[in-house]
């Protein structure tokens, strides 16, 4: 769920970066920088926090037998 959302964020920003080029308020430049910082904002990998979760370390019980 969290990808789709990234992605919707991701192709509204750079259809939003295209429709201000395209209305001329942009120039070609700095389109192109969005488009760029866009995928540096796409790439950004999830926060250590939320990866690490509580900090504990979970250790399953695998029983012989």
């Amino acid at each position: 769920m969290a990808i789709l959302v990234r992605i919707l964020v991701w192709l509204a920003w750079i259809a939003g970066a295209g429709w201000l080029w395209h209305a001329g308020v942009l120039g070609n430049g700095t389109s192109l920088a969005l488009g760029a910082l866009s995928l540096l904002v796409f790439a950004w990998p999830a926060s250590v926090a939320r990866r690490r979760g509580s900090g504990e370390l979970r250790y399953v019980d695998m029983g012989k037998g």
